[in-house]
């Protein structure tokens, strides 16, 4: 008797340990930062800064965060037409400073 239930003990422990484990996982939980309804325009007066947040681990959408001048933070569509050019507009500045220090590089190498 002591021997099935040395044995059947740690397989019940296994199985209990297993089951919960698996409850914490809980699969893929959606942490964006955007969970209410997205704007699609916001007049560009209004906004004092805007954050982008790319797709990450715990959210798989681009996130595009306006905090207006009267402190309020809202979510910019991204697929939206103004969305989509604050997206555009942030890689050319980014694409730009890396040309910028590339040329200046060159204009040092040469005097």
């Amino acid at each position: 008797m002591k021997a099935a239930t040395l044995t059947v003990l740690p397989l019940i422990i296994f199985a209990l340990t297993a089951v919960l484990c698996e409850g914490w996982g809980g699969g893929k939980a959606v942490r964006c930062l955007c969970q209410k309804k997205t704007v699609e325009k916001v007049k560009p007066a209004l906004v004092e800064k805007f954050e982008i947040f790319p797709p990450s681990a715990s959210c798989s959408n681009t996130e595009i965060i306006l905090t207006l001048k009267q402190g309020m933070k809202v979510c910019l569509d991204p697929e939206g037409n103004q969305g989509q050019k604050v997206l555009t507009g942030q890689k050319l500045k980014i694409e730009s400073k890396g040309r910028r220090g590339k040329k200046q590089k060159q204009n040092k190498r040469q005097n």
